[in-house]
Order: structure tokens, then sequence, then C-alpha cells
């Protein structure tokens, strides 16, 4: 029962409420009681709200390149610094003859055969033992200088 009637005084108050938030006109009704007969000016009512600014005009459409015409001529290219020319490599050494110590030691070793000979000084010189003429002879294949 309480339930019930908490439930019809809560929707005679809401209901009403409702109704006025619901309705977009306003009413004023004025009731002057006076014994001269004149009443009073009734109050001035708000002025209305200033209406938001329109938005901006949307900008106008990009031209086709057809439309554009030719696109803006490119500015020019700077020149290219030159560039130095190669200098000219050093002269190659001046090779010394294989020493007939090489030639010697090449003649007891089977063709094919790795020898490096020491000339001293930083001269190094490397090569194969290999079958020429009948003999086996020191074949030069680089020549080092470290000095």
């Amino acid at each position: 029962m309480k339930t019930t009637l908490f439930g019809i005084l809560l929707g005679a108050v809401v209901l009403p409420a409702l109704a006025q938030t619901a309705d977009e006109h306003v009413h004023v009704s004025i009731h002057c009681k006076t014994t001269t007969g004149k009443c009073k000016a009734p109050p001035v009512p708000p002025a209305p709200p200033v209406p938001p600014a329109p938005p901006a005009p949307p900008a106008p459409p990009m031209p086709d390149a057809h439309e554009a015409g030719a696109p803006p001529a490119l500015p020019a290219i700077p020149a290219v610094p030159g560039v130095p020319p190669v200098p000219a490599p050093p002269p190659p050494p001046k090779l010394p003859p294989v020493p007939a110590e090489a030639h010697a030691a090449c003649a007891s070793k089977p063709a094919g055969s790795a020898l490096t000979w020491d000339l001293g000084e930083g001269e190094v010189m490397k090569g194969v033992c290999a079958r020429r003429n009948g003999k086996t002879v020191f074949v030069l294949r680089s020549y080092e200088l470290n000095g």
C-alpha cells in the first residue's frame, strides 16, 4: 500500500513537470485585482538569444590540370662543380733480376712448388717452380718492396 501511494504521489509531481518541458510555447497569464482599475505593466520579457553565426562558405574547388594550364616553370638547376682530374699513378718499381740462388733452390723441388725468396731490406719475391727447357726454374709471381 505504501509503495502504491508513493508511486501515485511521485506521478502527480513529475507528470506536470514533464508536460511543461515538452511544450515549446510559454503561456503567461497575469491577474490584476485593484481598486483603481489600473494594473502595473507586466515585466519586460528577456531579449531573444542571438542566433549563431552562419558557417563560412566552402572553399572553391581546385581547378583541374587541364583548366589550370601549364604548371609553373622550374627554377634553373645549379651548375655541377667540376670534378678534379684523377692523378696519374706512380710508376711501378723497377724489378730486380731473379737471383741465381732462387733458380738453384727450385732445381731440387718438383714443378708447381711455391717458393718465397727474401732479398733482404724488405724485398721479397714469391713464385713457383716450373719446368722450362728441361730445367726446373723459379717463375716470379709477385714482388714486394716494403721500404
